[in-house]
């Protein structure tokens, strides 16, 4: 190799081509780090859109599982299962565990194993469903052509055959339970007609008949098998470890796009400086321009009074400007107006010293568009002599904007967008800061629902979110402009605002209850929440975050004890009933078990005979731990944890069991139970009762079931069918402490209802002057066919006033107090 050859080759191995050289590899890297993120997220949205289809795609199997002998799009079905195949199989794929993890690979095995099952469920049920149809339309056909054949001058007979037609399918639209009680006298009764005319097309009606309640109650087993595993876990399993993978994944990705990019900055920032270092040759300066002009950082420069002398490609791209537009102006340009004065005076300070600036600017397009760009600022500086700055600048808006996201669920509930707990303790602090600096006062509201729990346990978490949605919204805009919500968790949210007069905090809460209990629909279904307040006060209740967070819970505690729906103050002597809360919900948990729980009977006399009508079964707990309990004290913490459905069945079969001993002795006509209507809106409530008059064997026709008048009528629309039913099936329905929660006419009309029981508190009050609520009440009671039983009656003078008024029925302490079996004699 000659030596013009040799220095020739030699020039490619000088510091500047090396640098340029890395600053393409990097830069070329960044590029590509930026499309494999791309492609990640590309990929992630096709599978995450694949899973969010599935879930849609099995509502949809669910709802026509649920469907009941109606006409059903079988080429739709069929169509929707093959695409559910589809769409595992495109999951069940080693491109899938490649993007992703072989972790998932259990999760999908188990999705298409399960839905194989699901897929033979489905097919059982078309094939069952599609023989009811059938059985319906000729059970239909065959009872018309039997009345016109042999019953035309036999109504009666027609009735009976109408009546067990209509029977099946009330049964049918309202249970698949075939062995219900009132069923089966229908069933005899076309038996017995079968029987009389000596008849194969009426025998061959009942055969199809009972033919029709055997497939009911197989369509029923085929729908707890399906129903027997919820592939939504697997799917919202698989929903949340594609997601966090997926997070894990992008997290890697931008970290590695920062360095890259950094390393890129830092090797152009190298190759200027050895470029400016080194000016020799055109060939130098025709790569530097390349290297800029193909950078994917905007590149600016300018002279040293600061207007633009050149800008790049990717600057153009960002801004909007062309390059024309740009160069004789100054930066400033882009200015958005986001920033403070101070930060530009800062940035200045920094450059006039001749060092190198950082930062971020938010800055403005030439189409009015905010986005966010990290920068370096380098003075160029030659022989000490300042020739102007190099600016270097990345576009991150995308990176800002999901930080901000971050940043937002940090101190926000991700279900309802209210501030979180998390948020409530830094408000407080600064609220604090600031009270104590200028001798402000500031309050505190802690919030829970009530009947929240009913509702989210009877009707779903799905219900129950779309109403936490709507009361926080509820929240938000009923506040004043300074007021902050909150949602703590759960059913419970809080409030605080700094006031000067205590009225401002009372007219908070009034208008507060009164927006939450303004009824909510949700999918046909009327629902209703109250809600409990409880009230802190800064400085005079506490003068820190745990003190007034406590304070303000245990206030809302004494609420829900004195009756709920509405606010409290704390006041010192609370904290021992919060104490007391806690320990009957720890003796609650064992009570049960170490059979600290009795049953007590108070009779209830007619006041016409003079004799007694029957009893009612009241619960004592006489506790290991606290003594005997009050029922005012247990009941209300029972129904909050969700405990009194085991104490409800309790006092059913102890009430049943002891009613076969005070018939005998008493002679009684019947015996009421008080079940709370937590107990009704659960789904196997009637299942477990049934069991009990059938171990127990009682009538039903012989058991009244006391209800609240008050939650009666909050919660109406939920339990009404319920209590049609057990009406129908013999059960007296009796309305308790009537007149205290207001009731309407039309829900008189409508409940089905056969004793009205009077207040005690308007017994108490009762004088021959003072009478009008409980004639109104009798009235009431006269126009609809009810029976009044009027409580608490302690004197003779109640007695003779209640006589008068035409009241059916006494009950209390001026005839017996509650008293155990045994005392009975």
């Amino acid at each position: 190799m000659n030596r013009k050859n040799k220095i020739s080759f030699l020039k490619y191995f000088e510091p500047i081509n090396i640098i340029l050289f890395l600053f393409i590899i990097v830069t070329a890297l960044f590029i590509y780090n930026i499309n494999q993120t791309n492609e990640k997220i590309k990929n992630f949205n096709f599978y995450y859109n694949n899973v969010v289809k599935l879930k849609i795609l099995y509502n949809e199997f669910n709802s026509f599982v649920n469907t009941k002998a109606t006409f059903i799009n079988y080429d739709s079905l069929i169509s929707k299962m093959e695409t559910t195949e589809k769409l595992i199989n495109a999951l069940n794929k080693e491109e899938f565990y490649k993007n992703f993890s072989e972790d998932l690979k259990l999760s999908i095995e188990v999705l298409d194993s399960e839905w194989k099952k699901k897929v033979e469920d489905i097919e059982r049920f078309k094939s069952v469903n599609a023989s009811i149809v059938g059985s319906i339309n000729y059970i239909l056909s065959l009872s018309s052509k039997v009345k016109l054949d042999y019953m035309s001058k036999n109504p009666n007979d027609i009735l009976i055959i109408d009546d067990a037609i209509s029977s099946i399918f009330r049964l049918f639209v309202n249970d698949k339970d075939g062995n219900s009680l009132y069923i089966k006298d229908h069933i005899s009764n076309l038996e017995k007609l079968a029987l009389k005319y000596n008849n194969s097309d009426i025998d061959f009606l009942t055969k199809r008949v009972n033919s029709l309640l055997m497939n009911l109650k197989k369509l029923n087993r085929i729908e707890q098998d399906y129903f027997s595993f919820d592939l939504r876990i697997v799917l919202d399993s698989l929903d949340k470890k594609l997601d966090d993978i997926n997070q894990v994944n992008i997290s890697k990705q931008k970290k590695l796009s920062f360095l890259l990019f950094i390393s890129s900055t830092v090797l152009l920032l190298i190759f200027v400086y050895v470029y400016i270092k080194s000016i020799k040759t055109k060939d130098e300066l025709i790569a530097f321009r390349y290297a800029v002009e193909n950078s994917y950082n905007a590149i600016v420069l300018t002279d040293k009074n600061r207007l633009i002398k050149y800008v790049n490609e990717a600057f153009e791209k960002a801004t909007g400007y062309s390059k024309k537009e740009a160069i004789g102006q100054n930066p400033r340009i882009l200015k958005s107006g986001s920033l403070p004065r101070e930060f530009y005076d800062n940035m200045n300070e920094i450059l006039d010293r001749r060092e190198k600036w950082t930062g971020e600017f938010i800055n403005k397009n030439k189409d009015g568009e905010i986005y966010y760009e990290n920068a370096s600022i380098t003075p160029i500086i030659i022989d000490n002599d300042l020739k102007g700055y190099l600016a270097i600048k990345l576009n991150v808006s995308d990176y800002i904007k999901e930080k901000e996201k971050v940043e937002f669920l940090a101190y926000h509930d991700s279900l309802t967008l209210l501030l979180n707990r998390r948020a409530l303790q830094r408000d407080i602090v600064e609220v604090l800061n600031d009270c104590k600096t200028n001798n402000k006062k500031f309050t505190i509201l802690f919030i829970d629902l009530d009947g929240f729990k009913f509702i989210n346990d009877g009707l779903g978490h799905d219900i129950g979110d779309i109403l936490l949605k709507e009361i926080a919204y509820r929240l938000a805009n009923t506040l004043a402009q300074k007021h902050n919500a909150y949602r703590l968790g759960g059913d419970e949210f809080a409030i605080i605002f700094e006031y000067k007069h205590v009225k401002e905090i009372e007219e908070s809460a009034r208008n507060i209850i009164k927006k939450v209990n303004e009824k909510i629909f949700i999918n046909k279904h009327s629902l209703h929440v109250g809600c409990s307040i409880g009230i802190a006060k800064y400085p005079v209740d506490g003068e820190d975050y745990s003190s007034l967070m406590k304070h303000s819970d245990t206030a809302m505690y004494k609420a829900k004890q004195n009756g709920k729906n509405r606010y409290e103050f704390y006041t010192k002597d609370l904290t021992n009933i919060v104490s007391r809360r806690f320990e009957i919900e720890q003796a609650l948990a064992v009570g049960l078990k170490n059979d600290e729980f009795y049953v007590v009977y108070q009779p209830k006399y007619s006041l016409k005979t003079k004799k007694i009508y029957s009893v009612e079964a009241l619960l004592r707990w006489n506790s290991s731990t606290l003594g005997n309990v009050t029922p005012e004290q247990f009941v209300p913490i029972a129904e909050e944890i969700g405990f009194i459905y085991e104490l409800g069945l309790f006092v059913f079969k102890r009430a049943c069991e002891d009613f076969v001993s005070l018939k005998e002795k008493l002679g009684l006509e019947m015996i009421s139970i008080n079940v709370s209507v937590v107990q009704l809106m659960q789904d196997d409530f009637m299942d477990k009762i049934e069991n009990i008059l059938n171990e127990t064997k009682v009538d039903s026709n012989k058991i009244g079931i006391e209800l609240t008048e008050t939650y009666l009528i909050k919660n109406v629309e939920d339990i009404l069918d319920i209590l049609i039913v057990m009406r129908r099936l013999g059960f007296k329905i009796l309305i308790d402490d009537f007149g205290t929660g207001y009731s309407s006419l039309k829900y008189l009309q409508q409940l089905p209802i056969d004793i009205l029981k009077i207040d005690k508190s308007f017994v108490k009050n009762l004088t021959k002057n003072n009478n009008d609520i409980v004639k109104a009440i009798v009235a009431i009671s006269k126009s609809f066919g009810f029976i009044t039983i009027a409580e608490g009656v302690e004197t003779k003078e109640q007695e003779e006033l209640l006589i008068e008024l035409d009241v059916d029925i006494a009950q209390g302490y001026l005839y017996s107090k509650p008293k155990r079996l045994i005392e009975f004699n």
